[in-house]
Order: structure tokens, then C-alpha cells, then sequence
């Protein structure tokens, strides 16, 4: 809680994630993953988009937006996933241009919206990889208790003390 003598705003509420959002998600991802929009959203990702695929893009992002935006799926859970501030950055001329040429303002307004909350979100939280930079001076501690809660009790025999530093699978052989 922030008193009144804490200068700082309240942190953004991105909205709290549980289960009855995966079926939701799970919906985007297969969109998202299904034709006509894998091939255009795969080469977003690369930053090598085709003509055809902006206004596919910015439109799908719009309609996911309005969910997040109207509360039907958590803010959280969609910018944890996916990089919508990234995606708008990539798409803004496109969108600006056709809100122009067409004269509806509030086309893709939601995307807008929802991308600089995702910028928002992404500012407010470190990346995750903390392993990333594991050794170097300026790597940052370890979260209290890890990167996932381990019941009380001793430890599975074994057991590292500290999580490996190469990704599962990658073990030299």
C-alpha cells in the first residue's frame, strides 16, 4: 500500500491469472498457430513481414486486445506470453496509415492500448533468464526460495544445490 507521504503511483493492476484462462489461451495460441496467420506471424517474429501480413497481424492483435482490455483475459497472462509492444512497434505504420487513408481513428486502437500496457509490463519486470548472466559481476541474486517453490523438507537426494546453468538438454556428452 502507498501511503500519502509515498510519492509513487500504485503499480498497474495487469490482472491475476488462473485456470479458467487457459482454455482462452490456449484458443489465441492456436490461432496464432494455425493457418491464415502462422506463416505471417512466424515471419513477425523474424521481422521479415510480406505485404499481406500487416493488417492480418494488427487485426488479430486487435481483437486479442479486446479481451485483455475488457477484463476477459488477464493482462498478465497475455503479455508474459507474447511481446505486443514489440508487435505494435512493427506494425504502426501500417495501422497509422489506414487509419488516415480511411479516416477511423479507432481502428486497431485497442492493439494501441494494449501495447503500451504491455510496455509497461515488460518495463516493471526483469527478464527471467536470471541463469543468462550467472557468473558475471553484474548478475543479479537469486529470488528467495528460486524459480519455483520447493515443499518443505530435505532435499531429493542427489538434488543440486543450485539449478544447472545449461539449458535441459544441452549437457555436454
Amino acid at each position: 500500500m502507498h501511503g500519502p507521504a509515498d510519492p509513487r503511483p500504485p503499480a498497474p493492476d495487469f490482472g491475476r491469472v488462473s485456470a479458467e484462462h487457459a482454455q482462452t489461451f490456449i484458443a489465441i495460441v492456436n490461432t496464432l498457430h494455425s493457418e491464415p496467420t502462422a506463416e505471417a506471424f512466424g515471419r513477425l517474429l523474424k521481422k521479415n513481414l510480406e505485404p499481406d501480413d500487416y493488417m492480418l497481424l494488427a487485426h488479430l492483435f486487435e481483437e486479442i486486445s479486446v479481451l485483455a482490455l475488457h477484463h476477459l483475459i488477464p493482462e498478465a497472462l497475455l503479455f508474459d506470453a507474447f511481446a505486443f509492444d514489440l508487435y505494435w512497434d512493427e506494425l504502426r505504420e501500417d495501422v497509422l496509415a489506414l487509419r488516415a487513408q480511411t479516416g477511423n481513428e479507432k481502428f486497431c486502437e485497442n492493439f494501441e492500448i494494449a501495447a503500451e500496457r504491455a510496455r509497461e509490463y515488460r518495463t516493471d519486470r526483469p527478464p527471467k533468464l536470471r541463469w543468462k548472466h550467472r557468473g558475471g559481476g553484474e548478475a543479479p541474486p537469486d529470488p528467495p526460495g528460486g524459480l519455483g517453490v520447493r515443499p518443505p523438507g530435505p532435499r531429493p537426494r542427489g538434488a543440486p544445490t543450485r539449478p544447472a546453468s545449461e539449458p535441459v538438454g544441452q549437457k555436454d556428452t
